[in-house]
């Protein structure tokens, strides 16, 4: 009787373990590729609420009908740049009111056309995002991470400017432009006008976005010093071209609303370090990635941006007033870094006792956990309770009633909303933080405002307090 033996064959030790690895690999992929997915979610969830308020009839801030009265200006309704014995200023440089002055009268509302731009504007920096890492060696996936990143925060936890109607988000795109310009011109080492007057057309538009022209320009002063001066003094000279134009277009009194005085307080600046924990993540990322891998030039070079981009968000929050739109150029140069240290996952330290896979999934993880640990609930609202519409109508039934009470009010008059008083038609009387940083620096009397109503040349009508959000 004869059996036969059925051979078994093994495979070899190596084979496995490689198409283990092989199995494990993929696994990993696949877990980032979903954390970048519930990025792009999160990006597009937190988007949803600053896009649908923008076509609300509601004071977003109260910079909004200060900036709509500006434009307007700059159509030739009111002098663009009051006297110094008005009770009014307008301390920014003039090209975002002739933007958004143009455009409203295109589609019949300044307030409108600014919700728009600024709107317009965080795609065009996110877009500057994607440029920059891409151009300071990042791949595709990493350019997508980091622009997707600054999006997400910008509309998650700056709700406040984004589709608000005030340039600062406008100049900032256009120092974007700018900026990426001077990217590929480094790369290329040609072709540095167009970046530079792009960022000085930037600064007519709001002039206190500076990190991005001065990180321009330290760079050339370290690696390229002849055409750090052939840029510098391309920059003066447009300048001071720019600031020519102003002076015959408006006067002395342009310079002296652009130095209005202003009253700095130090503890300012030191309260908000806390306003840095909307981008801790990107922060320690950039830390860690720029320490590790500081031999990188791209590396040097994104630390100089980020590094600037700090000082000059301390500096600048010590003025009386500066909300936290001095932190942007932060964020974006966070952003950046961000991508930047995607890509570098694989070289990085921790990549020998972790996969660079498992280093994205958690730099991923921790970027959506923070995004979705937020007590700002509008968007969630927006599509899941029936009660935050009805809060909506009576917002702005709260604005339509604010702003009829002015109509019928005799006489100038004003109330806390400068929107509602645009709205009314009523001409701009009283700038309330104009008149305060004035009174602080000792140069108005604090009654002056009262000595107005008591001569019954100004009647104050009060604001129903729904009508701001």
């Amino acid at each position: 009787m004869t059996h036969s033996i059925r051979k078994i064959r093994f495979r070899p030790w190596y084979r496995m373990n490689s198409n283990m690895n092989l199995a494990g690999g993929n696994y990993l992929l696949r877990r980032v590729s979903i954390m970048i997915g519930c990025l792009a979610l999160l990006t597009a969830m937190a988007a949803l609420w600053p896009v649908y308020r923008a076509f609300l009839n509601i004071e977003i801030d109260i910079n909004e009908g200060w900036n709509a009265y500006f434009a307007d200006a700059a159509m030739g309704r009111m002098p663009l740049y009051p006297s110094a014995r008005q009770l009014i200023a307008n301390n920014y440089p003039p090209l975002s009111f002739y933007i958004v002055g143009g455009l409203g009268r295109l589609i019949g509302d300044p307030v409108l056309a600014g919700r728009l731009l600024s709107l317009a504007a965080v795609l065009v920096i996110a877009w500057g995002v994607h440029r920059a890492v891409r151009l300071l060696g990042g791949d595709a996936t990493s350019a997508t991470i980091g622009a997707l990143f600054f999006g997400a925060t910008m509309c998650r936890f700056f709700t406040g400017y984004v589709g608000m109607d005030d340039p600062h988000l406008l100049a900032q795109a256009v120092m974007t432009v700018g900026f990426v310009a001077f990217l590929q011109a480094k790369s290329q080492d040609r072709g540095y006008v167009l970046p530079i007057l792009l960022m000085v057309g930037a600064g007519f538009i709001k002039h206190n976005i500076v990190v991005m022209p001065l990180t321009a320009m330290i760079w050339l002063g370290i690696n390229r010093p002849r055409q750090m001066v052939k840029s510098g003094l391309l920059a003066a000279f447009a300048i001071a071209l720019g600031f020519a134009l102003c002076y015959l277009a408006f006067g002395s009194d342009f310079f002296n609303n652009l130095m209005s005085p202003r009253a700095y307080v130090l503890k300012h600046a030191l309260g908000a370090v806390g306003h840095l924990q909307w981008i801790a993540v990107g922060l320690a990322a950039w830390v860690y990635v720029g320490i590790t891998r500081r031999a990188d030039p791209n590396l040097r070079f994104c630390n100089l941006l980020n590094t600037l981009g700090l000082v000059m968000f301390f500096v600048q929050k010590t003025g009386d007033g500066v909300a936290y739109n001095a932190q942007f150029e932060l964020v974006f140069g966070v952003c950046i870094a961000t991508g930047l240290a995607f890509a570098h996952a694989p070289v990085l330290p921790l990549a020998r006792r972790w996969s660079p896979q498992t280093l994205q999934f958690i730099l991923l993880l921790a970027i959506c956990l923070r995004l979705v640990a937020s007590a700002r609930l509008e968007p969630v609202k927006l599509l899941l309770a029936p009660g935050f519409h009805a809060e909506i109508t009576a917002r702005e039934a709260a604005m339509s009633t604010t702003v009829a009470r002015l109509k019928t009010t005799p006489g100038d008059a004003t109330c806390s909303s400068t929107l509602a008083n645009y709205r009314s038609g009523k001409p701009f009387i009283v700038d309330p933080f104009y008149v305060h940083q004035q009174v602080l620096t000792g140069h108005l009397s604090p009654d002056a405002v009262t000595k107005l109503i008591d001569a019954g040349k100004l009647t104050v009508v009060e604001a129903d307090p729904l009508l701001h959000w």
